[in-house]
């Protein structure tokens, strides 16, 4: 949000606006002074049994306030009139913008700052930073497939230049075709992807959906049989909620994808 944030002391009553903060405050050893989450925080565990304060872009003031935070951790995507409203009643907001890698492990350093946590936050970063280098090492010099992200349904909506999926897909060894669209959520016809060629459709399939079953079913409808994903078989599921969270799982997905991309040789 461009400010910048000092508490007087320590936060002991933290409230999360997002799953990926969530996620995080658990990982640096904060997790037990979380008080109030979203709907959606279901990791770890012990997310669920915490108080639900909010949605993710609607944020319920009264619900807030009333676990009595002294730190609020919100997300880009947060309803902002609703942050300076709690702003306003002199809760300090720390408003996290991850759309990489690098900057997922920044917030985990940033959290740990904020929440006297150092020790542990910066053993964490740098565990995860270690990760990745060992993906780059092992993708480095290997030919690209070029990777498509989407829910197979028209439209197709996909992510394009800049967002997070994008920086997972390069870090695996991937090429994400969208990034020659405009925009970073961008709408795209099938008739486009025919042209991009696709050699792995990567997708976060819902409702209980196989990626060996979408195959055939694609086989059989125009256009997407013509994809060379669809041809040869190549349909990467990946968990939505380790592929889309800004948080330490995104390094999960990464490690994933690249195994995927790039399968170990048969012993």
């Amino acid at each position: 949000l461009g400010k910048q944030v000092v508490l007087a002391q320590t936060p002991l009553r933290i409230v999360s606006l997002a799953p990926s903060n969530t996620e995080i405050l658990f990982a640096v050893g904060a997790g037990d002074r979380v008080v109030g989450v979203t709907e959606w925080c279901n990791f770890p565990a012990a997310a669920r049994e915490i108080q639900q304060v909010a949605g993710y872009s609607d944020l319920n003031i009264e619900r807030i306030t009333a676990v009595g935070p002294d730190l609020i951790i919100a997300a880009r995507g947060n309803d902002l009139d609703g942050l300076r409203a709690l702003e306003q009643m002199g809760v300090p907001i720390f408003a996290l913008n991850v759309q990489s890698l690098a900057s997922m492990v920044d917030a985990i350093r940033r959290i740990g700052e904020l929440t006297a946590t150092t020790a542990h936050s910066d053993s964490v970063a740098a565990a995860l930073e270690g990760r990745l280098k060992v993906i780059d090492a092992r993708v480095q010099g290997l030919p690209r497939p070029r990777v498509l992200w989407g829910y197979v349904a028209e439209p197709v909506y996909t992510a394009g230049p800049g967002s997070l999926i994008d920086d997972v897909i390069d870090r695996a060894g991937g090429v994400n075709v969208a990034r020659q669209a405009e925009g970073t959520w961008p709408q795209v016809s099938l008739e486009t992807i025919v042209g991009w060629a696709p050699q792995v459709l990567l997708t976060s399939l819902g409702g209980g959906m196989q990626p060996a079953g979408e195959v055939q079913r694609l086989r059989h409808l125009d256009g997407w049989k013509d994809i060379p994903a669809i041809d040869d078989g190549r349909i990467v599921h990946i968990d939505g909620d380790l592929l889309t969270r800004a948080g330490p799982r995104l390094v999960d997905a990464v490690e994933l994808l690249a195994n995927q991309l790039h399968p170990a040789p048969s012993q």
